[in-house]
């Protein structure tokens, strides 16, 4: 029997939602052997990992630029004149009539000095590393870093192939992500003024990064709107200001055991690990609150589960939270002005922080269990729509959404996500009220998956997954 109910909602709001080191020191260039997770070997050999990258983005740039001109000064305004010229070529070396000469060394032109570099077009995608800073990362200082940390990363961490679009790097933790927590207007700031401390001493900084006060533990720093655009820091410094934007973060560097609280009265959660922010947007007059840490620590907050459920299905919804946390990070832009890429609502999903996370630790349990796992298909991020219930079969993405972009969300039967048990309300609900209760359908029911996770079943989370999703993989990117 299923102990845990589901919250009446997880719904709608989904849609598109520590290790041990070898303890020898490194002997060559390619091998990857630290002392410890924290050792400032592994730190700077991830340095060097992430800017010999952008040295490999910087030279397949430059063969974009060698195949562009090659374009231009080879080949063909049209197949029509390509494949005339073609047969001339032909001609030529047949006959040596001269006549087809000139469209002889046109085509010979195209197919020797144009043709071998078409498969450079997609590299234009790296015009932002067309910058000389990095053709100096190339050296071996920074290449044989490159090889250690890859090793370290598929000997040690288990991340092995081609991860596709999941190439964000990041270390044990993941690469950072940014939230948008709440947001003032400037007159709800002047009439309550931010409050933040720390359990730890913390630095204050101004919008060009500069260090403007080292803080003392549990000292209370208080930020308002002045004008024009600037923000006002004082109360633990003399009366500072910043135009547009002030952080926090750790004053000893460690932003993984910095606990913020930011005094919200108006909510329970006001506390968050890792680094703070207020920043100002111009166009719509408003501050966010913006949390910033690495991904993994994101996972252990999450708010759409209170992991008292099986185990397995903390799996199934944690993979999914951070597998929606990834594509977010890797492609959204809708925030970009406001300096954030996922927000806390359920308008992307829900993130409550470091006081979810402690009082929910089978949620943090079931997060490192999976740590660093998302759901792939074919070298692309997958996107794991869910919702709570389901009519005896979920809907494929086209037949709900019209688009044929997800291969993966298929119409699935699904007797699980309907259980007629006396136990559960929702179970003799017609499809149109579960529809209009917020049910998509689309993907993987959260219902079923507790109900296969549980002991009358026992399916391990990753069956789980596969089960609601066709030809995925679940692949460890960090």
């Amino acid at each position: 029997m299923i102990t845990q109910k589901i919250p009446p909602i997880l719904t709608i709001l989904a849609l598109f939602f520590s290790l041990f080191i070898n303890n020898v020191s490194p002997t060559r260039a390619d091998e990857a052997s630290y002392s410890s997770e924290s050792d400032e070997e592994l730190t700077q050999d991830l340095d060097y990992y992430e800017k010999y990258e952008k040295y490999l983005k910087y030279e397949k740039y430059k063969k974009y630029k060698k195949y562009k001109k090659a374009k231009d000064k080879y080949a063909f305004e049209s197949s029509t004149e390509r494949i005339a010229a073609k047969e001339a070529y032909k001609l030529y070396k047949e006959t040596k009539n001269s006549i087809y000469y000139e469209s002889y060394k046109d085509y010979k032109n195209y197919k020797n000095k144009y043709k071998p570099l078409k498969k450079y077009a997609k590299y234009k995608k790296y015009k932002k590393y067309n910058k000389s800073k990095y053709s100096k990362y190339g050296k071996s200082k920074y290449k044989n870093g490159h090889k250690r940390y890859e090793n370290y990363l598929k000997n040690v961490r288990g991340i092995t192939g081609d991860l596709g679009e999941a190439n964000l790097g990041g270390g044990v933790y993941g690469p950072e992500i940014t939230v948008g927590l709440w947001s003032y207007s400037r007159d709800d700031l002047r009439d309550s003024p931010f409050k933040i401390e720390a359990n730890k001493n913390y630095y204050i900084k101004n919008n060009n990064g500069d260090v403007i006060g080292e803080i003392a533990a549990d000292t209370i720093t208080r930020v308002t709107y002045d004008s024009d655009g600037n923000l006002k820091i004082y109360n633990s410094i003399n009366d500072t200001l910043s135009s547009r934007e002030v952080s926090f973060e750790a004053a000893d560097g460690n932003n993984s055991d910095i606990i913020f609280d930011a005094y919200r009265p108006s909510s329970s959660f006001d506390q968050y690990r890792g680094k703070m922010k207020l920043r100002y947007n111009s166009d719509d007059k408003v501050i966010w609150v913006i949390n910033t840490l690495p991904l993994e620590h994101y996972v252990w907050g999450m708010g759409e589960i209170t992991g008292t459920g099986d185990m397995d299905y903390n799996r199934v919804m944690t993979t999914s939270f951070r597998t929606y946390g990834y594509w977010k990070l890797k492609f959204s832009t809708k925030y970009s002005a406001y300096g954030f890429k996922v927000n806390a609502t359920p308008g992307n999903q829900l993130y409550y922080g470091y006081d979810w996370e402690k009082d929910h630790g089978r949620i943090k349990n079931a997060a490192i269990d999976t740590q660093g796992k998302i759901v792939m298909y074919n070298g692309q991020i997958a996107i794991t729509p869910y919702s709570s219930w389901t009519d005896g079969k979920t809907r494929s993405f086209e037949e709900r959404w019209g688009s044929d972009d997800y291969p993966w969300c298929q119409s699935e039967k699904d007797p699980y996500g309907n259980y007629n048990g006396d136990y559960y309300d929702n179970a003799h609900k017609s499809t149109d009220e579960l529809v209009a209760a917020g049910n998509h359908m689309v993907g993987l029911s959260a219902h079923g998956a507790l109900i296969l996770a549980d002991d009358d079943f026992n399916w391990d989370w990753d069956r789980i997954l596969k089960y609601y999703y066709d030809g995925i993989s679940i692949k460890k990117v960090y």
